[in-house]
């Protein structure tokens, strides 16, 4: 028993030394998950692929920089307060490619903290509703009935979260505050996200 004890701990040693970087180490990080997103005013939370790639430059052994792009569909669902069926929820769908930048601080061997700032820029967004998709801003213009309301193009939130590294490959999971209003001219409506991601590191 004793010595079945010591080959753990020995593996969990050898473990733990691989999860150690150096200063100046750099990797290259393909990354795929998960989004789980709502609007500041929407009623359900909805689940879509997350898709990108991460560069992370080591300034010391505990301290790290972080950036990359990440292709993410975020939105909301809404309850058709009308018919009051599932069947005729409204889902709306904000496709964005996203620049995650941020520090990471290793607590431990393998284990950050992190946090950030994460620009996106929209690429699209459609409604879905009984298997009829629309424009979004085509919805938006029906129900303020005036110009000027629209998606912004632009959007800004705040990720913080942590990863475990295991033998390079990663587990990531974050949750992004939104900071500005997705619609202009309107009410402030805000992204709300967890992000949760498997990678790979490459390099060194």
């Amino acid at each position: 028993m004793k010595k079945l004890f010591t080959l753990i701990a020995l593996m969990a040693f050898t473990l733990t030394v691989q999860a150690q970087h150096d200063e100046g180490d750099f990797f290259i990080q393909p990354r795929i998950g998960a989004t789980v997103s709502n609007l500041s005013d929407g009623d359900k939370w909805k689940t879509n692929v997350a898709l990108g790639v991460e560069f992370e430059q080591f300034f010391t052994d505990q301290l790290s920089i972080a950036g990359g792009l990440l292709f993410t569909t975020q939105g909301s669902t809404y309850r058709d307060v009308v018919s009051n069926a599932k069947s005729s929820d409204i889902k709306m769908d904000l496709y964005y490619g996203t620049i995650p930048i941020t520090a990471n601080y290793y607590i431990l061997p393998g284990l950050a903290l992190k946090a950030g700032l994460q620009p996106a820029f929209k690429v699209k967004a459609k409604a879905r509703q009984n298997g009829v998709e629309v424009d979004v801003d085509e919805i938006l213009s029906l129900i303020y009935l005036e110009t000027g309301v629209k998606l912004n193009t632009f959007d800004l939130s705040i990720p913080v979260g942590l990863s475990y590294e295991f033998s390079n490959i990663t587990l990531d999971a974050r949750y992004n505050i939104g900071v500005t209003s997705i619609i202009s001219g309107a009410d402030k409506v805000r992204n709300q996200s967890f992000v949760f991601t498997l990678g790979y590191k490459f390099g060194q």
